[in-house]
C-alpha cells in the first residue's frame, strides 16, 4: 500500500490565561487563524503544540490540549488534531511535534506554521539548519510589546550560535518553565 504525503498545520501556543484560558491576545488569533486555513480543505492534519509552562493558578492544562480543544469546538474533527503537549519552547515545539508525526507514521508533503511574524522567522531558522525541510510560514497579526519585541531580536540572534536548543540560555528557559509548571 502506497501512503500518502500529508499537508500539516502546526500551531504553537503562546500565552495562557488564568484557569486554562487561551490568551485572545495571542494564542487565540493562532488558532483562529489555523481555522481558517483548515476550512479552505487544503490541510489533512492540525498539531497543537505547547506542555505546562505556567504555574498552577494559572495552568493545568497542556496548552496544545486547550488548543485542540478549542478547535473541535469550533468543528475540526479530533481525529484530525494531534496535541503535542510537552514542549516549553520552539525548538521541542518543532522536535516534539516532528516525533509525534513520525510516530503516527504521517509523512509530510508540506508543513505550514500559523504564529507571529517574528516567531515564524525562529522556525524558519531551525528548520532550514537543522531538518532541511522548507516551511510555509503564515503570520498572525496581533500586537508585541516592546519587551517582547527585544525578546525576539534576542532569541533570532541566539538561535544562529544555538543550533539545536541545547545551549545553556535555552536550557534555563525550559527548567525554568518546568519549575513554574509544578509549584
Amino acid at each position: 500500500m502506497i501512503q500518502k504525503f500529508q499537508k500539516i498545520i502546526l500551531i504553537p501556543s503562546h500565552d495562557i490565561e488564568r484557569l486554562n484560558k487561551l490568551s485572545s491576545s495571542n494564542t487565540l488569533q493562532r488558532c483562529k487563524k489555523g481555522l481558517k486555513l483548515w476550512e479552505s480543505n487544503q490541510y489533512d492534519y492540525i498539531v497543537t503544540s505547547g506542555g505546562l509552562y505556567n504555574d498552577k493558578s494559572i495552568q493545568t492544562v497542556p496548552a496544545a490540549d486547550i488548543m485542540k480543544n478549542w478547535l473541535i469546538t469550533h468543528g475540526i474533527e479530533k481525529e484530525k488534531i494531534l496535541s503535542e503537549n510537552k514542549s516549553l519552547d520552539t525548538y521541542t515545539n518543532i522536535h516534539y511535534a516532528l516525533s509525534l508525526l513520525k510516530k503516527k507514521n504521517i509523512k509530510i508533503a508540506s508543513f505550514t506554521i500559523v504564529s507571529h511574524w517574528t516567531h515564524l522567522i525562529r522556525f524558519r531558522i531551525i528548520f532550514l539548519r537543522n531538518y532541511k525541510v522548507n516551511i510555509i510560514c503564515i503570520p498572525v497579526k496581533y500586537q508585541l510589546g516592546t519587551k517582547e519585541y527585544f525578546y525576539e531580536f534576542f532569541m533570532f540572534l541566539y538561535h544562529f550560535f544555538d543550533k539545536i536548543g541545547n545551549g545553556l540560555f535555552e536550557k534555563k528557559i525550559r527548567e525554568s518553565r518546568r519549575k513554574k509548571a509544578i509549584t
